[in-house]
């Protein structure tokens, strides 16, 4: 063992030095034989310069070890060592510090060479498996790699600081997952629309696509339903896909169906996160939010939040209504495990809300339930048909008050939200926490913020209203089903209101909700009643609409303060805009409290939900919203103008 450890040290220059040494003392004695003084400083003199020698060339052999340990580890590791910023140590198994970088020096404020790790920094002395370390203010993450070379064992020590050293985020971002979960849009719906023999054909086209878009982040991607896939690729390709918009949309809609009026289309959900369970939790949320904006688009979920990307079309129509069926016999379970169903819809409820209640309301008698619909206070929008069930001695103790609704959820309650899927756009966001078994039903664009975890939930952004999807669930609720007329004609005037008078965003299954509602003898004359405005109401929004700035095709208008029922008006004028020549879009904001209400309309070329998501509201893309809250008039028409500009740059 002791001529192994000399041969480390000892080299051929070393030993023609000593000797020469030598041989000047032997000499100096021979010459002076008395002069014994001289012999002994002359060999204190070897010895010393013997010493600086050795510790010379140990130093020097440990800096070729560090060279040797980096040239037989992995490239990542060397990658690690040479990061002139994040202190780097080599030590030996005993802790003893060969070599390390300026950093580590920097941060030990010492020569470290010889010195014991340990000593220096006794904060690494704790267990592997706890890998944070406080070295004075900053907390760093410990890295220890083992070594070996010749046998011998040897440890790089690195000491990370996540938030602040460049090094390591861009390390981070480099070896992360990015997972894409991507399903075919109303896959079954397709492949009835196009013929049989093209099937095949559909399938390889989607498939080619998906395919080479893999591989061009060289990704990996697996096909694990006939409509479904999975991709996974490193996170620094991730903006190349964010750059092109996700292309892959536009290319999937360019495939040739034999069918003009079935086309594919693809809805993607892509995820990060600290790891790939992250990743892939956050690419699973992120898809179930683009499936409930109607799909034909990507929705990407990071740090900061969701991004958006495509799904300027308006959402397809789905035919078939299994999922409606599925739901209603679900509906029906639940009401008949509780004592009482409570109804609610969003604050300043019109007639596609009130309606929807009312078709529950039906629901719940038939399941043999006391159902109650939560109102704080009427608005002209709804008068009418308040009235009528004021006047019906059924419906004596059907309205109650948050505050009563409240006491009626302290039972074994179900608790059905309609019309909205924001918690704080109820009338009653207090009473959605206190419910034991929570319903949501609703027909808008799923937003970003949304009542999580409901027992059971129906979102259908293709349908008109609320009310035709309540339409359905009636038709599969029980095969003899009682329906009042005023019920009845709640619900059709619903979906009359919200499309229009069918002429926005009304499909097959709007004229067959408006044709079951019809044979249940719902009264067209009565319904127009409902509609009807007060003169005050009628002479405020054509001052509205008067009043409205027009620019490029896109109207502005403000209602007057200390109006009647400010969110109503701002809504109805929204909809008279854009029934004039030359407007495309309309945005009519009005106060309320400390809150800026903004009502956006389109006529189809431009999409207004897309326009209000940047000010945190949502909708369709032909009827939007958005609430400002603690702003002025002033900043709410800026902040207006200003996405209206960023919408037109990305479109």
């Amino acid at each position: 063992m002791g001529k192994k450890k000399r041969s480390i040290y000892i080299s051929t220059e070393l030993v023609l030095i000593l000797v020469l040494l030598a041989a000047a003392v032997l000499i100096t004695m021979l010459m002076e034989p008395h002069q014994v003084r001289t012999a002994v400083i002359s060999a204190i003199f070897v010895v010393v310069v013997v010493y600086f020698v050795v510790s010379t060339l140990r130093k020097e052999r440990w800096f070729t070890i560090a060279g040797r340990i980096l040239t037989d580890c992995s490239d990542q590791i060397d990658k690690y060592v040479n990061a002139v910023t994040m202190p780097t140590a080599i030590t030996k198994k005993n802790g003893t510090i060969g070599w390390h970088n300026p950093a580590f020096s920097m941060l030990a404020d010492m020569r470290c060479e010889g010195r014991n790790i340990f000593r220096i920094f006794p904060q690494l002395l704790k267990p592997s498996a706890d890998r944070k370390v406080k070295i004075g203010s900053v907390t760093y993450v410990k890295e220890v790699i083992p070594a070996k070379l010749n046998g011998k064992d040897y440890t790089i020590y690195r000491l990370i600081d996540v938030n602040n050293t460049y090094e390591a985020s861009d390390l981070y971002r480099i070896v992360t997952t990015a997972v894409c979960h991507i399903q075919v849009d109303a896959y079954g719906d397709l492949l009835r629309g196009t013929a049989q023999n093209d099937h095949a054909k559909i399938d390889a086209e989607i498939d080619r696509i998906i395919a080479g878009q893999a591989a061009g982040l060289r990704g990996v991607y697996q096909k694990y339903d006939r409509d479904k896939y999975l991709m996974f690729f490193e996170r620094r390709y991730l903006s190349s896909l964010m750059q092109g918009k996700f292309a892959i949309l536009n290319q999937v809609k360019g495939i040739d169906t034999g069918n003009a009026a079935f086309t594919p289309t693809l809805s993607i959900g892509a995820g990060v996160g600290n790891s790939p369970d992250d990743a892939n939790k956050n690419a699973g949320a992120a898809l179930e939010l683009a499936l409930g904006r109607g799909g034909d688009q990507a929705v990407l979920k990071d740090e900061s939040g969701y991004k958006f990307y495509g799904g300027g079309q308006q959402a397809i129509e789905k035919r078939t209504r299994v999922k409606a069926r599925m739901f209603s016999h679900a509906l029906k379970n639940l009401m008949e495990q509780c004592e009482k169903v409570v109804i609610m819809g969003h604050s300043v409820p019109d007639l596609d809300c009130m309606g929807a209640a009312l078709g529950i309301y039906a629901c719940a008698r038939q399941a043999g339930k006391r159902g109650y619909i939560v109102l704080d206070k009427s608005n002209a929008a709804v008068q009418g048909l308040v009235d009528e069930m004021k006047r019906d001695p059924d419906y004596k103790e059907v309205l109650v008050t948050p505050s009563e609704a409240e006491r009626l959820l302290e039972d074994q309650a179900m608790l059905v939200v309609v019309d909205t899927q924001i918690e704080d756009f109820t009338i009653a966001p207090q009473l959605i926490p206190k419910a034991g078994t929570l319903v949501v039903i609703d027909h808008h664009v799923r937003g970003t913020t949304h009542i999580e975890a409901p027992t059971l939930s129906l979102f259908e952004p293709y349908a008109s209203s609320t009310a035709e999807m309540v339409t359905e669930i009636i038709e599969y609720f029980s095969d003899k089903i009682y329906i009042k007329p005023l019920e009845v004609e709640a619900l059709l005037a619903g979906i009359t209101i919200d499309t229009k008078g069918f002429s926005f965003k009304t499909g097959v299954r709007t004229f067959e909700a408006a044709s079951y509602l019809r044979k249940l003898g719902a009264d067209t004359t009565t319904i127009r009643h409902l509609f009807q405005d007060d003169l005050e109401t009628f002479s405020t929004r054509a001052s509205v609409v008067q009043n409205a700035e027009v620019r490029d095709g896109i109207a502005i208008s403000w209602c007057p303060d200390n109006v009647k029922n400010p969110q109503l008006l701002a809504a109805q004028a929204a909809d008279s805009l854009i029934g004039i020549r030359g407007i495309n879009a309309s945005f009519v904001l009005c106060r309320q409290g400390d809150t800026v209400i903004i009502s956006g309309r389109s006529i189809g070329g431009i999409n207004v939900q897309r326009i209000l998501e940047k000010l945190g509201g949502g909708g369709h893309a032909t009827i939007a919203g958005a609430q400002l809250k603690g702003i002025d008039k002033q900043t709410a028409a800026h902040e207006l103008r200003q996405a209206v500009e960023e919408y037109k740059k990305e479109s």
